[in-house]
């Protein structure tokens, strides 16, 4: 009876080594299959993010004529903001214009270009934050509209 049990027990360690060789075996299938998968999930990330750089580059919008950097915000810079924005363009720096440019600076869109857009754009253009839309702060969104790169 003896021989029996070690000939059941011999059976029942080759089936569990088996069994646990079969387990290892589809384990190891599944981490490759994850590494492959994650592998591809970062190359469509990266192609994701190459084309939506490619059309932020497109994106852009030049002025077809540039505009004279001179400090003075007047028609032809409303015009050219305008066409940033793509909104309707008029030359007025109207509620829709500035509700535009406020969403493109991601403060309150009231329509109302009040100090907290100014000081948003201020910030956007890299001037001095003073609440004051003066040459200096026009001259850098005009550089900026003339770069595409408001």
């Amino acid at each position: 009876m003896a021989k029996i049990d070690d000939d059941d027990a011999a059976k029942q360690a080759r089936s569990d080594a088996a069994r646990k060789a079969g387990i290892q075996a589809r384990n190891e299938k599944a981490f490759e299959e994850a590494k492959a998968a994650r592998a591809e999930k970062a190359e469509a990330e990266e192609k994701t993010e190459a084309a939506a750089e490619k059309k932020e580059a497109s994106d852009s919008v030049k002025p077809i004529t540039p505009l004279v950097i001179d400090g003075e915000w007047g028609k032809r810079t409303t015009e050219v903001l305008q066409k940033a924005l793509r909104v309707e363009i008029d030359g007025v720096f109207g509620p829709a214009t500035t509700k535009a440019l406020q969403k493109k600076l991601g403060v309150t869109a009231d329509g109302v270009f009040g100090p907290q857009s100014k000081k948003a754009l201020q910030k956007h253009l890299g001037v001095d934050v003073d609440g004051d839309v003066g040459p200096k702060t026009v001259t850098a969104l005009q550089k900026r509209l003339n770069a595409g790169t408001l």
